[in-house]
């Protein structure tokens, strides 16, 4: 629909600097200027300005303060009992809508203590009259953070509604069951994941972003909570057998973009699953997914991968955690990855995770088990691959050229070898990206500090009989990094004349600010 143009005042009150100001102008009546004395003297304030300045609470309390009959926080006496609150009358709730209707954000910081405790009368009575009037507590809301969601404080609950459009919620419950412990079937808060999906899709059923930190899903409901427009799920320390969350995404026909942490969903469920059958929901969609990100142990990154049926999906980042016992686990997932989606794939991020304690760093590993499975997605553009194990991974000049060789429209690509003592590759091989890479425009590589080999290079190449060869077309590569060196003046010398001489547009700025190449005059910085 079109909007009508904003007038002068509107476009005023999108100026950061007078936002600012707005506090300041207001008459002083014997309480701090915040957002409550500026209601109550909001006669001498335009519309545009209060929605400006309601438009985004980071707690509640401003709300609160435009009800008269609910004691001031500064009269609260730690460890006292809170006081009783007056039910809110018609005309305090008119008061309290007026304002209400103009918030688009809250993000909620749920602290713990008395100054939670008092104002849940007041709460209660405002739910009361939104019921009756059939309106949501925060009609216009669009965004809603709240953090410290348990069975304690379900508060939010409360201010969910039709126009939610982001909606972020970080569960706690430190008196369940401890960390490693199978969850109980039997306990009804543990099924609160679940429900509280459930409550979302009804109440806010035009949710497009829903991040969910430290839920459990111990299994699916039935008949599935349905998210019609909803693009994208952040699932966070999630604890949850795999078949559950693809049960729960199935019913998403719009998820594009998919985040899911692992680490908890194995301790957590291995004794629960080995005690009950997980229903069948049959062949999952998931068919809109463009991104994903997964965070686990091998096994269920593999699972989880084996349910995504989508010929779109574009970009992916895998944590990998390996175990000891699974050393293998790593390759698996990538190989996975890469053949299920080898004709849409073109951004990928890697990361090997090993653990110090557990692991033998007499076993060395080359990065070609590491990076070989990856080389059957030919339509890679970006590509990130770390690697963090205390045992040695050596890279060699052949793992240069076979990536430069697999993906010829690769653009970005970053290594990063977190680990002790290992062979890198030298300086030459950054050849391979020259020939066989044009649109490559950022380099981050590890490379040898013995640059020796450049002792014999010739900035002109000369063919068969001696003669001067034309100089093929200049690489545009911009951003280059070389990691784990540090160039002596002599040695940089002989570096950037081979570095530019590959890729004459290349910005070595970075690396002399920072000493990784030192220039002494002949570089202008």
């Amino acid at each position: 629909m079109h909007q009508p143009p904003k007038t002068a005042v509107q476009r005023a009150w999108l100026i950061d600097e007078v936002i600012r100001d707005i506090l300041r102008h207001i008459p002083c009546i014997g309480r701090p200027k915040t957002l409550a004395s500026c209601a109550r003297v909001s006669t001498a304030v335009s519309e545009p300005a209060l929605d400006i300045l309601w438009s985004r609470l980071t707690d509640l309390h401003p709300l609160w303060e435009l009800l008269p009959n609910v004691p001031d926080e500064s009269n609260l006496i730690i460890g006292d009992r809170a006081p009783e609150t007056n039910a809110v009358d018609d005309a305090q709730w008119l008061r309290f809508a007026r304002y209400a209707r103009r918030v688009r954000t809250l993000h909620y910081p749920c602290r713990a203590g008395n100054s939670e405790w008092r104002h849940r009368k007041t709460l209660a009575s405002l739910v009361q009259h939104a019921t009756r009037l059939g309106v949501p507590l925060l009609p216009r809301l669009e965004e809603l953070s709240w953090f410290q969601f348990s069975r304690e404080n379900t508060g939010c609950i409360h201010f969910l509604s039709p126009s939610l459009r982001r909606i972020t919620i970080y569960c706690n419950d430190e008196s369940s069951q401890g960390v490693g412990d199978a969850p109980d079937p039997s306990e009804p808060f543990i099924r609160r994941g679940g429900a509280l999906l459930s409550m979302l899709s009804e109440r806010s059923p035009g949710v497009e972003e829903l991040s969910l930190e430290g839920v459990e899903l111990p299994g699916p409901l039935e008949p599935l909570p349905a998210f019609a427009r909803l693009r994208s799920l952040h699932l966070g320390s999630v604890a949850a057998p795999v078949s559950a969350i693809i049960a729960y995404c199935s019913a998403m026909p719009n998820l594009s973009s998919l985040s899911v942490d692992l680490s908890r969903s194995d301790t957590a469920f291995g004794a629960y699953l080995g005690r009950h059958s997980t229903p069948t929901y049959g062949v999952p969609m998931l068919r809109a997914l463009q991104t994903v990100r997964i965070v686990g142990a091998p096994a269920a990154i593999e699972e989880l991968l084996e349910g995504i049926h989508s010929p779109s999906l574009h970009s992916a980042k895998l944590c990998i955690d390996i175990p000891e016992h699974d050393r293998d686990g790593g390759a698996r997932c990538v190989s996975l990855l890469a053949t299920r989606f080898v004709n849409s794939l073109d951004s990928v991020r890697i990361e090997h995770r090993r653990s110090a304690g557990r692991a033998h760093p007499i076993t060395p590993r080359p990065f070609a088990h590491y990076v070989r499975p990856l080389l059957a997605a030919r339509h890679l553009r970006q590509c990130t691959i770390t690697i963090d194990d205390p045992a040695p991974t050596s890279m060699s000049d052949e793992d240069v050229e076979a990536m430069a060789e697999a993906w010829p429209v690769l653009t970005d690509v970053e290594v990063s070898l977190r680990s002790p003592g290992a062979e890198q590759p030298s300086i030459t091989a950054l050849a391979a990206f020259s020939r066989r890479c044009p649109h490559l425009a950022s380099v981050r590589l590890p490379i040898s500090q013995d640059v020796s080999v450049l002792a014999s290079w010739q900035p002109v190449a000369l063919d068969e009989h001696g003669r001067r060869q034309k100089r093929a077309v200049g690489h545009g590569l911009r951003a280059l990094w070389l990691s784990g060196v540090y160039l002596t003046q002599q040695d940089s010398r002989g570096v950037m004349q081979y570095l530019t001489y590959l890729f004459p547009e290349v910005d070595l700025r970075p690396m002399l600010s920072a000493g990784v190449l030192r220039a002494g005059g002949v570089y202008a910085i």
